[in-house]
């Protein structure tokens, strides 16, 4: 199974918030609080990424109905996609593999990321 093409996050304003609610972007800009429409119109146009500031907004914006998490993991798929798509193999060939000493969830528990690394080996399989 071929995975999804992984797209901009700004890309999903006009689907999820504009067109749904009617509104244009420079009227999304003033509510979220910009006096020009240029940030909105940068993110739909995948100039600017989504800041976990911007993710807030966003999460109050939609009601929570769209929380800052969601946007900052459509973020994060993006920006995992254009680094491996950026990185010379020969970079990523001169690092080798460090097995770690022990239990790495326990370790990551402890830290208090078990959850995190739990959930990126869900994301993984």
């Amino acid at each position: 199974m071929k995975a999804a093409a992984v797209i901009h996050p700004g890309t999903l304003l006009a689907p999820l918030i504009l067109e749904p609610c009617g509104l244009s972007q420079s009227v999304l800009a003033r509510q979220l609080g910009f006096n020009q429409p240029q940030p909105v119109n940068e993110l739909i146009k995948g100039k600017r990424g989504i800041t976990p500031k911007m993710a807030l907004l966003l999460e109050r914006l939609t009601g929570g109905e769209y929380p800052a998490e969601f946007w900052l993991l459509a973020q994060m798929r993006w920006d995992l996609q254009q680094a491996k798509q950026n990185l010379p193999p020969a970079r990523l060939a001169i690092v080798e593999r460090i097995p770690p000493e022990g239990d790495a969830l326990e370790a990551a528990q402890q830290a208090g990321f078990g959850d995190l690394l739990e959930a990126s080996a869900q994301l993984r399989a």
